[in-house]
């Protein structure tokens, strides 16, 4: 999603890093108008006057509430004051990166689907299972409750992550270790088990965000 798609009405807030420390403002999103290049939100006040978030220090990151619920990351963004007519301040909102989904963990999720094998420490055993969903922190898989699958919290395990982008004609392959922080029963005997990464993998948050704004795109019938 782009700046200049969202939508007035919108809930915003700004998170706002000087140097160590980190602040954050709620706002909401008042105009939008992308031939004018203008995206406008409401401006924060303090003492009568509008915080102006400018300097080599400092920089700005938002997350929106869409009208269907899910949250939007934009990262580092422009906000810059405006007079309007009426004498009245706002911002006006840029930013040269899409934005992309965002859970309140501080990082988004991507849908993956795929079948994969599933190893865990204990075993040399192989088990076949699905990746629900990975993050630049952690991934999910779901497997039939029948499978004899049956881990422990904090027991590492590791999947095989391959896919192959079409759109930009590109091969993705990452290993990904994880340990156990979750486990759930869901319909249709299906069991949900959650892995936080014990370590950051290369490449993963290129292939993640090129994933999600070609679905994004696709939704859209680009």
């Amino acid at each position: 999603m782009r700046v200049d798609e969202l939508t007035a009405g919108s809930s915003v807030t700004f998170y706002v890093k000087i140097g160590d420390q980190q602040m954050s403002f709620e706002s909401s999103i008042l105009d939008v108008n992308p031939k004018k290049r203008l995206v406008l939100a409401e401006a924060i006040l303090k003492d009568g006057k509008v915080l102006a978030f400018k300097g080599n220090a400092i920089s700005v990151d938002m997350v929106v509430s869409v009208s269907d619920g899910k949250p939007f990351y934009f990262e580092n963004i422009g906000v810059e004051p405006l007079r309007l007519p009426d004498n009245t301040f706002v911002y006006n909102l840029s930013c040269t990166k899409e934005g992309v989904p965002y859970n309140r963990r501080g990082s988004y999720r991507c849908f993956i689907g795929n079948p994969v094998y599933l190893r865990n420490s204990r075993e040399m055993k192989e088990y076949a299972v699905i990746l629900r969903d990975v993050s630049v922190t952690g991934f999910s898989i779901t497997c039939d409750a029948a499978t004899d699958l049956d881990l422990a919290a904090n027991q590492m395990v590791h999947v095989l992550l391959e896919d192959y982008l079409e759109e930009v004609d590109q091969n993705f392959s990452f290993h990904l270790y994880g340990l156990m922080v979750r486990k759930q029963e869901m319909e249709n005997d299906k069991v949900l088990y959650g892995f936080k990464l014990n370590t950051s993998v290369t490449g993963l948050e290129n292939y993640l965000t090129q994933k999600e704004r070609l679905r994004i795109k696709k939704n859209r019938g680009n």
